[in-house]
């Protein structure tokens, strides 16, 4: 089994898999301080990571965007390091997903990214409360602001917005990789290993 671990990471990780990691690092960083920057209520920084994980797998999604996290908070934005758990979560599931055949139609895509979304929600909602009092200066910060005001705790004010905008983030997100790898050419996504887990053909 160890080698069978082995073999898939060194597929994952060698060839034109190298390139791919460190443009969905660059997706990840430049979508996520675009959408900071807007005060957008979605975030879309593991863009990245989600095309990782369908075209190459999950340890390749995991090590895009863990870097990405790494570079953002070494780029001025140090809350980054503490969320490496939901992002590890992001491309772990995803690349099952998507290995399980999810990425050939939208609506397996949609139900992905609710079931990515609740996921993120409830790994993220601990480490924003605790370390971060429920503000990361983020777009979605109002809502935490407005259960707060309704007699919310922290907790359950960071969580109720997590359940209510991590899924529709991550449907986007899961939305775009899903247009984005139908669209590229044919002999560009057989290269990676995901390719026989998509379809090119209309649902």
């Amino acid at each position: 089994m160890i080698q069978s671990v082995k073999d898939q990471i060194r597929r994952e990780m060698s060839g034109a898999a190298l390139p791919l990691i460190a443009f969905s690092m660059a997706l990840n960083l430049s979508v996520g301080q675009i959408t900071g920057a807007l005060k957008i209520p979605v975030y879309l920084d593991s863009l990245g990571t989600v095309l990782s994980a369908v075209l190459l797998g999950p340890w390749a999604a995991v090590v895009a965007g863990c870097l990405s996290n790494v570079l953002a908070a070494a780029l001025g934005n140090p809350t980054m390091m503490f969320f490496l758990p939901p992002m590890i979560a992001i491309g772990v599931f995803t690349g099952i997903v998507a290995r399980a055949g999810w990425f050939r139609k939208s609506s397996l895509c949609i139900l992905g990214g609710v079931i990515q979304g609740l996921l993120a929600a409830g790994l993220s909602a601990p480490i924003s409360a605790h370390l971060f009092a429920g503000t990361t200066m983020g777009g979605a910060d109002f809502l935490v602001v407005f259960f707060r005001s309704h007699g919310y705790s922290i907790f359950e004010s960071v969580l109720f917005q997590g359940l209510l905008m991590d899924p529709v983030d991550k449907v986007i997100t899961y939305l775009v990789v899903f247009s984005l790898t139908r669209n590229l050419p044919g002999r560009l996504v057989t290269r990676f290993p995901g390719a026989s887990h998509l379809s090119t053909s209309g649902e």
